[in-house]
């Protein structure tokens, strides 16, 4: 029996870096709802702003799509959610709430200790607790 495959992070990492960088870069321009109508012409076509911002969560859920698809053609699905996955998730949630919230964003507080609890008690003790386990065995 072969145990779980490993996970690419630094392609997670990359990926969820660069979808921050780009929603950083639309505010940095000053977008704002009055610009949904704006045009551009990209390759002869006329795309809105709107279509691209559709367009950036849409591709998120297509790709989400694919990766079910390949899985399953490859036949891995999965018999269940992941811990990994599901702390990625409300992580990703909770910080989408931080959007638009300013330099003192409501939760932030609580934001910032939940990034510190990661990184001083949940690293640390699952690792500890891992090990010690896998000592006494």
């Amino acid at each position: 029996m072969t145990g779980p495959l490993k996970t690419d992070w630094a392609l997670i990492r990359a990926v969820i870096n660069t979808a921050i960088d780009s929603c950083e870069a639309l505010e940095d321009v000053g977008y704002s709802e009055t610009d949904r109508e704006k045009v551009i012409d990209v390759g002869g076509r006329s795309i809105s702003v709107q279509d691209f911002l559709v367009s950036g969560w849409t591709i998120a859920e297509d790709v989400r799509y694919q990766v079910i698809r390949e899985r399953h053609e490859r036949g891995e699905d999965r018999r269940y959610i992941p811990e990994t996955s599901r702390i990625l998730v409300a992580v990703t949630e909770a910080c989408a709430e931080l959007v638009s919230g300013g330099q003192d964003p409501a939760g932030g507080d609580a934001a910032r200790r939940m990034a510190e609890w990661f990184r001083e008690h949940f690293d640390p003790n699952i690792k500890s607790a891992i090990k010690v386990s896998d000592q006494s065995a």
